[in-house]
């Protein structure tokens, strides 16, 4: 196993911008080269509690009996309907270290979840805010984006002592679009650190390593869901095998509480498990291109036939 080392990922090239300014020509540079960016006091401390007090909401209007457990330790995702139709409306996903064989919570609920996704970005008016806000505009409009559409997003707890491992991978295995396009804003809502699991990532990665695998529906999406008539498994990752990524040169990327990290469709990175008492709490969505771009019906997240993802300009 890669050993935790402490040494930074180099630091941000500058604070966020002025309300939509998007990035700097140093700052686009830094991204095509290292297929990260890390901008910080992208939001401020008091927008941070916002949303940290909008996911307890929604976390008290969690109905347990409905719970899906989202795995990262081995890159899955469990092949079941709550975990498909989740993709347009609001849902909790359990630790897998929070619920016992026999599927019962073992830690008190507020506790007990990884995340909530995927659509806080359209259904709720916090999210919403700082989803489509100037700054996130200035920022695809820098990369180049015309048409760009959110189809994700999520809000990421890694509680205290539970809070999960989630292995090397790339964004881009799952979703993809034709061309590739994706790219991920995360924002840190609590100080990140090498002891609460903060992000790592492997610079320059995205310019050495292809996205070879793919997380996948079994069965192409037709406008709405439908169970009834899938045999076998809703869900697969082609190929099966997971890539050995070369994390040698992987460095955290030390975050402070509002700071914002883009990240490139085939940059590689991850986070070990967090052990400490304290959470790291993170706000994430997903921009596509939709200008003279497919998005494969065979794409996991589909939003309803008549729904099509939002734009954000």
């Amino acid at each position: 196993m890669f050993l935790c080392v402490h040494k930074s990922i180099r630091p941000a090239l500058a604070r966020a911008a002025s309300s939509g300014a998007g990035l700097t020509a140093e700052q686009r540079a830094f991204f095509d080269k290292n297929g990260y960016l890390h901008i910080q006091g992208a939001l401020s401390h008091e927008t941070c509690d916002k949303l940290r007090a909008r996911a307890a909401h929604h976390l008290s209007e969690f109905d347990p009996s409905s719970k899906s457990i989202f795995s990262s330790k081995h890159q899955t995702r469990y092949s079941d309907a709550y975990f498909l139709s989740s993709g347009p409306g609001i849902h909790c996903f359990f630790e897998e270290d929070a619920v016992d064989e026999a599927g019962n919570v073992t830690v008190p609920l507020p506790l007990a979840i990884n995340k909530i996704g995927h659509n806080l970005h359209s259904l709720d008016p916090a999210f919403k805010e700082v989803s489509f806000s100037s700054n996130v505009k200035g920022i695809l409009k820098a990369l180049g984006y015309k048409a760009p559409v959110v189809p994700q997003s999520m809000y990421i707890f890694k509680q205290p002592s539970i809070g999960g491992e989630v292995g090397a991978h790339q964004d881009g295995t799952y979703l993809f679009t034709e061309p590739q396009s994706v790219v991920g804003l995360w924002w840190a809502l609590e100080d990140c650190t090498t002891t609460n699991g903060c992000l790592y990532g492997v610079p320059g990665s995205h310019l050495t390593t292809p996205v070879v695998q793919h997380f996948r529906r079994t069965k192409p999406f037709e406008g709405k869901e439908d169970f009834s008539n899938v045999d076998g498994p809703l869900l697969e990752t082609v190929p099966p095998t997971k890539p050995e990524f070369d994390l040698t040169g992987g460095e955290p990327i030390l975050t402070k509480k509002g700071d914002l990290v883009l990240l490139h469709h085939s940059f590689v990175h991850y986070s070990y498990a967090n052990t400490s008492p304290n959470s790291r709490h993170a706000y994430a969505i997903h921009v596509v291109e939709s200008h003279e771009t497919e998005y494969p019906k065979t794409n996991w997240l589909q939003f309803p036939k008549d729904m099509p993802f939002p734009r954000v300009y």
